[in-house]
């Protein structure tokens, strides 16, 4: 018999295997302690700006979302790196780094399963201005982030489509030409 037969299905109940990073573990901590702890790495090296967006209830990837901008590529690098490794030390293991490895780079983006953290140049920012694309709604609900609408800002019903296509964006850049 092979594993994949005596295996029990990842979404069958009757599964006895936890995964540490599975919201619902014991142990495993809240959503709002692994985004303190990133807020934490991110002043450590001196983040400008840092916001974080309670995003509960408009996607189904994140609860939270954590900005912060950095002066240039190794201090956006750094922030990522510092993010991890405060993680790593309270035993949570990111799902990825994305845009640490590309040269000169604008955005780099720590996925910490329930928490987001994007770390960007100023410029690039403003850009996407993703703070206002989720924040639309979830100012509302929860006042924690607030900011004048833009003509260019793109709906809170549109945000999903938007973030995937900004984080491809991400992606692409990073894959060797």
């Amino acid at each position: 018999m092979t594993q994949k037969d005596t295996a029990p299905a990842a979404n069958d109940p009757a599964s006895t295997q936890t995964n540490s990073t599975d919201r619902n573990s014991e142990g495993y901590p809240e959503a709002e302690t692994i985004a303190g702890w990133a807020v934490a790495a991110l002043e450590d090296l001196k983040g400008i700006d840092i916001r974080v967006l309670d995003v509960r209830g408009l996607c189904n990837f994140a609860y939270f979302m954590v900005f912060s901008s950095g002066t240039s590529d190794r201090h956006l690098k750094s922030q990522a790196n510092s993010v991890v490794e405060q993680l790593k030390a309270h035993g949570i293991r990111p799902m990825g780094v994305e845009g640490d490895d590309v040269p000169n780079t604008e955005w780099v983006l720590v996925d910490a399963i329930d928490v987001l953290v994007h770390i960007m140049l100023p410029e690039t920012r403003d850009h996407y201005q993703l703070e206002k694309l989720w924040s639309a709604q979830s100012s509302q609900a929860s006042g924690q982030v607030s900011g004048q609408a833009s003509n260019k800002a793109v709906t809170a019903a549109d945000a999903p489509a938007a973030y995937a296509t900004a984080i491809d964006k991400i992606r692409a850049s990073s894959r060797p030409k």
